[in-house]
């Protein structure tokens, strides 16, 4: 049995997505580390040394890091959102290496059924940061002085996916079709904190938006995981339809090494996915990411109108996705990873627990 488990971050998101299961690790007493992993091998040498030979991770970036400077070992995957929308979900080499992987939800399952059925080492974990947002008390008027809003009226968040670097039409410049909306709260993807200046947008610590979520009444995004976070909490959501979203087919990917995925299936999807036609087509699924509300971001304004008359529902296509995207969201994340990653270590078996 090992005495310590080793968890291991190298970006902002990374750390957001493992910290609520660290936590809940430490404070029910198992001896647990959280540790950053530097993109020089220099100051990772140390890390190396005290590292146990299984860590825990929801990035590959630590992973090749660490492999860098010497580390070898087994790794427990963890996933960094709720979106399936991304086509290197488990396209590449490391995610089929994982010794024990935790899917988001159903559809992630589903997924890796299609691109590896003979997959072995994936249990249905959920995402242990949706504890803390449904955990979450907010003093609304507290924060509607702090950011100058009118909490008596419907206040609207954009929180889109990464991509303002790759594309001047995704992500964070999509804002500029919202400078007319009032009641407005902007959050860039954390790797979109510099480009979103110009939009005077919030940047939340640690990359987290709980309270904004919590705070908001309707949530505009593209492909990014928050439609199913807000929709989880019961919030309104409005899906932006692109021309094309960093990450997803039809674009090229420009990573070339430790592809798992066979090429001509690559190839296929590549060549097939009409972003036109189906915007939110799942990358090896014949199935669509669609929340049943969405608009081009010319006419987010009137999308909004219209949303505001039934700010109180969940269509059928947002309670489907609600619960196909996260396994149970029902504050228990981290409690039910924590005996299956127990479990595992003591006994070497993946046991699903409900």
């Amino acid at each position: 049995m090992l005495n310590k488990i080793d968890f291991v971050w190298s970006t902002i998101k990374g750390y957001s997505s493992l910290y609520p299961l660290y936590n809940y690790m430490k404070t029910n007493g198992l001896n647990v580390t959280i540790n950053k992993v530097y993109k020089l091998g220099l100051r990772n040498r140390k890390l190396v040394k005290n590292l146990s030979k299984l860590i825990i991770i929801a990035y590959d970036q630590p992973l090749v890091r660490l492999e860098k400077s010497g580390w070898e070992g087994e790794f427990i995957y963890i996933e960094h959102g709720l979106s399936p929308m991304k086509y290197y979900t488990y396209k590449y080499d490391f995610f089929h290496r994982a010794t024990l992987l935790f899917y988001p939800g159903e559809v992630f399952k589903r997924k890796m059924e299609k691109i590896n059925p003979n997959f072995k080492n994936g249990l249905l974990g959920g995402y242990p940061k949706i504890d803390s947002l449904l955990e979450i008390k907010i003093n609304k008027t507290e924060l509607c002085h702090k950011y100058n809003l009118d909490e008596l009226k419907p206040i609207i968040l954009f929180a889109p996916s990464w991509g303002g670097k790759r594309n001047k039409n995704a992500g964070i410049h999509n804002a500029k079709y919202l400078q007319n909306i009032k009641n407005l709260i902007i959050i860039p993807h954390s790797a979109d904190y510099q480009l979103a200046k110009k939009y005077k947008a919030i940047v939340p610590k640690e990359g987290s938006i709980n309270d904004f979520l919590q705070l908001s009444d309707i949530i505009i995004s593209d492909v990014s995981s928050v439609l199913a976070e807000a929709s989880i909490i019961g919030k309104k959501v409005i899906q932006l339809i692109l021309s094309t979203y960093p990450g997803c087919f039809p674009e090229k990917d420009k990573r070339k090494d430790g592809i798992w995925v066979a090429e001509e299936i690559i190839k296929y999807e590549e060549e097939n996915t009409n972003r036109i036609e189906r915007p939110f087509k799942i990358p090896y699924l014949d199935e669509d990411w669609d929340f049943g509300n969405s608009s081009k971001p010319e006419n987010v304004e009137k999308t909004i109108e219209s949303t505001v008359k039934s700010i109180n529902e969940l269509r059928p296509l947002q309670q489907k996705w609600k619960e196909q995207s996260c396994y149970k969201p029902d504050g228990k994340t981290s409690e039910r990873m924590t005996k299956m990653i127990t479990q595992f270590i003591e006994t070497g078996e993946r046991i699903q627990v409900i």
